[in-house]
């Protein structure tokens, strides 16, 4: 066990320690020898890590299959729009026709 993991397992005693006395934190750090400010760093910082560790455990991941679609229908199409006009553009669209449209209308716009 390394000293940090040593030093949080500490802590963890010393905070459970504290939740199952009773006596208001000043007190119990006074009769304890533990500084205020230590305790409530300690009592903040492992309720986050619990928090995080809970917030793990329950995640769990479905694995998804992605299919391609049989073929692109009749009915896709993409709408653009160029000032207040607006081209509608159906799958195997001519893009020389596209570009010759949107600059005509960019410039009537």
């Amino acid at each position: 066990m390394s000293p940090k993991d040593r030093r949080q397992r500490e802590w963890e005693v010393r905070v459970s320690d504290f939740k199952s006395s009773g006596p208001k934190m000043t007190h119990w750090c006074s009769a304890n020898h533990v500084e205020l400010e230590q305790m409530k760093y300690w009592t903040r910082k492992l309720k986050m890590v619990s928090a995080v560790a809970t917030i793990s455990s329950s995640q769990t991941f479905v694995p998804l299959t992605a299919i391609e679609p049989a073929s692109c229908t009749a009915t896709s199409s993409l709408v653009v729009q160029v000032g207040i006009a607006s081209i509608e553009l159906q799958p195997g669209f001519d893009p020389q026709l596209l570009r010759e449209a949107v600059e005509a209308l960019s410039r009537s716009c």
